[in-house]
């Protein structure tokens, strides 16, 4: 490896270590970041911000134009083929190019993939500017952001027409030049004249001229073949009669002279890309910018002219909101950037690289759709160099690590050679950590002392690596989870005499720091159990209210406790107003529990299960139809319940001739179905009881009237309140049960 770039490397990896400007005002008050090499002349960056309300995440990577990496403009099979990342990334693996990474380009129409602005690959128009802003490249990397401005112009038999869109689906009124890089036909939707060519030459630079020799003259009612090779002028019957007249007339052999001109700033672009928006002039934001927070994609260059690749995401709460173009603005000036423009954003968002040490591309940012989308055209930065087998440099990873005092972390480190490929090394690697933040054995830290600094991997003369570090004792915050669901917990019910396996984490600066159980002082009240180190709880045997505790520095977290002594069902309390009732039924076989050692009281019954349940209180007979209700398949596991119940006009249907199996069961109903239980059993009990102490009686339907008055007088149904009975609210499970032990009294 030559000193040169060697020492280049090292002073990068120097830069990274100081660590990244301070907060970034822009996109709120930065709480994380790292930045670190991704190849020679490139760093890849990340930052973490708090708005006041959310989060906002940006990924960018910086470039230095030098002669191994540099930008290329990648679209897909043809200018129009929307295409992934990967995808197109490989089509420039396949040319010799090793990508390092990159970002999404240009808006694009979303009916037929069709880029707004200019594209240009290996110096050739691909498609013309749209009279829009670009981002262009020379071949040493350079980069410019202006306006093309270009020119397109038709001589026809000594008159000059204007061709307004090179490969960009032909308007109403002008000349469009289209070429086999558009795809496989005009896509025109409309009649017009279409004049099939063989080209003098088959490239279009910035500023060329090139002659045209007719071959066809097609009048057209709409998409017509663009042929392989073959350039097509093409014109809308809507445009200026002469013009058509004359186009209409021409005959094969004619020639056109086709001129193009743009900005002799352009004459050396190698790759461009259009944008829509300028975000940044001179150092200072672009006026009338949209200001919707959204995910965002930008590119700029900063007056050492060096590049900045830019995405921020959005559209997902509790991550990243977006930013507006505005602050987007502020950010790249925030960057350095003198000169910034936007690229396409939203569910395009896309940013790409290779970790240093890896074997392929990885999807740095988080697309708000959730994977890569497939859009118009990327820039890319890549080399041809090939790997080098010789590992020069180190990489580490985690990038960043924030820690509660008392957990570990373990690092891993990869080796590279000066491009960044992977490269074997047999040497030890050794690890140093800085500030006394702790003690590190092999590549594990253990955090003990509160502070930031930084982890470093050396190995020999390799080009060493490190990563931030910070370690809290103090947390902003604490919330005490179930080890096992790794859900929050606010309150704890538990069984007298069992365990119950708990965790913590913790928040500081709004950010989720790594911990373990053993980081947390962990302590109970004694009179409800005892809890170890690792936040394992045992209850007591004896029933009681108490609370955990979970501290780290001076921060406590607390977790009400109530143990309780149980039956048969882990949910039902010894004291529970149902619980006599609960054990009764089960006991009787009249309800079952809800799996996994629970009754569930406080869940809703449906209409099928109370069928159910009075079928099973009569030895589950056989109906003398199997047919009840249009809406209870005969292959139901309450079939031949709701069979019976209507057979027995114990349960009613509703007028379309449906019997409503899965829906929960009003009191009012249950009462009703339970009176026509007892009809069925021992007779008619006629009208009995009163409803007249509760205010709410006016709310019993006149056809639940009888039944409920029946249940208040036997004392099966009692009130929600000493005033109010609840007619339409829904039975739970042990409201049921409870009603069920009360009717067997009345028999017993």
């Amino acid at each position: 490896m030559g000193k040169k770039i060697r020492t280049a490397i090292a002073a990068v990896l120097a830069f990274c270590m100081m660590g990244i400007s301070a907060s970034a005002d822009a996109l709120g008050t930065k709480i994380t970041e790292y930045e670190v090499n991704n190849g020679i002349s490139m760093k890849l960056a990340k930052g973490t911000y708090w708005t006041g309300s959310d989060y906002t995440v940006e990924n960018y990577i910086s470039y230095s134009p030098n002669a191994e990496v540099v930008p290329i403009v990648a679209y897909g099979q043809s200018v129009t083929k929307n295409d992934s990342f990967s995808s197109m990334a490989q089509q420039l693996e396949n040319q010799g190019w090793h990508v390092i990474g990159g970002i999404n380009g240009d808006y694009y129409v979303m009916a037929d993939g069709e880029p707004l602005g200019v594209v240009i690959s290996e110096g050739n128009i691909i498609t013309s500017d749209g009279g829009l802003n670009a981002l262009g490249f020379t071949s040493d990397g350079t980069s410019i952001i202006s306006r093309p401005n270009m020119s397109m112009k038709a001589e026809v038999r000594g008159t000059e027409y204007l061709i307004s869109k090179i490969n960009k689906k032909r308007d109403d009124n002008y000349l469009s030049l289209l070429t086999d890089e558009y795809g496989t036909s005009t896509k025109s939707a409309s009649s017009g004249v279409d004049i099939i060519c063989s080209p003098s030459q088959s490239n279009i630079t910035p500023n060329c001229e090139l002659t045209l020799k007719v071959e066809e003259v097609k009048k057209s009612t709409g998409a017509v073949e663009i042929p392989s090779g073959k350039m097509v002028l093409s014109l809308a019957d809507s445009a200026p009669q002469a013009e058509r007249n004359v186009l209409n007339s021409l005959s094969k052999g004619e020639t056109i002279k086709v001129t193009v001109s743009s900005d002799a700033a352009w004459n050396q672009a190698e790759y461009a890309v259009g944008s829509l928006y300028k975000l940044v002039t001179n150092g200072k934001v672009e006026s009338g910018l949209d200001n919707s927070l959204q995910p965002r994609t930008a590119a700029g260059i900063r007056e050492d002219g060096s590049l900045v690749l830019y995405t921020v995401d959005g559209r997902q709460t509790g991550y990243s909101v977006g930013a507006t173009m505005t602050q987007l603005a502020q950010r790249m000036i925030e960057l350095g950037c003198t000169e910034a423009t936007i690229m396409d954003g939203g569910g395009s968002t896309s940013m790409n690289a290779i970790y240093l040490g890896d074997e392929s591309l990885s999807q740095i940012n988080e697309p708000s759709g959730g994977s890569q989308r497939a859009v118009s055209n990327y820039i890319m930065l890549a080399t041809k160099m090939e790997p080098t087998g010789q590992a020069a440099q180190l990489a580490t990873y985690p990038l960043n690590t924030v820690m509660l005092k008392g957990a570990t972390r373990t690092f891993e480190t990869k080796t590279a050679d000066i491009y960044g490929y992977p490269a074997s090394w047999t040497g030890g690697i050794n690890y140093t950590v800085s500030n006394n933040l702790g003690t590190i054995q092999g590549a594990v830290l253990k955090a003990e002392n509160a502070g930031k600094g930084t982890v470093t991997a050396s190995s020999g003369d390799l080009i060493s690596a490190s990563v931030p570090v910070e370690v809290v004792e103090t947390p902003d915050s604490i919330a005490i989870l179930n080890e096992e669901t790794k859900s929050t917990v606010s309150s704890l019910q538990i069984k007298a005499g069992t365990s119950v396996d708990l965790t913590a984490t913790a928040v500081s600066n709004h950010i989720s720091l790594i911990t373990e159980d053993t980081c947390f002082n962990w302590s109970c009240d004694s009179s409800i159990g005892k809890i170890d180190k690792n936040g394992v709880f045992t209850s007591s045997d004896n029933a009681g209210k108490g609370t955990i505790y979970a501290s780290a520095g001076s921060t406590e977290a607390s977790l009400p406790v109530t143990v309780i002594k149980t039956g048969t069902f882990d949910d039902v309390s010894t004291d529970a107003w149902y619980y006599g009732p609960v054990e009764y039924v089960y006991e009787k076989g009249l309800m079952a529990g809800t799996g996994g050692g629970k009754f569930s009281p406080e869940a809703e019954l449906s209409r099928a299960m109370v069928a159910t349940i009075l079928w099973s209180r009569e030895g589950k007979p056989t109906p003398a139809s199997s047919y009840s209700f249009s809406d209870v398949a005969g292959d139901k596991w309450y079939a031949q319940s709701m069979a019976w119940a209507k057979e027995q006009e114990i349960l009613a249907g509703y007028g379309d001739g449906t019997g409503g199996p899965d829906r929960s069961i009003t009191r009012q109903e249950l009462a009703v179905m339970l009176l026509k239980y007892e009809t069925y059993k021992y007779g008619d009990p006629g009208d009995v009881g009163s409803l007249e102490k509760y205010t709410d009686k006016e709310d019993v339907a006149p056809w639940a009237k009888k039944a409920m008055g029946w249940c208040v007088d036997k004392g099966c149904i009692s009130g929600m309140t000493k005033t109010t009975i609840g007619p339409q609210g829904t039975a739970t499970r042990a409201q049921c049960a409870t009603i069920l032990y009360r009717y067997d009294m009345i028999h017993a």
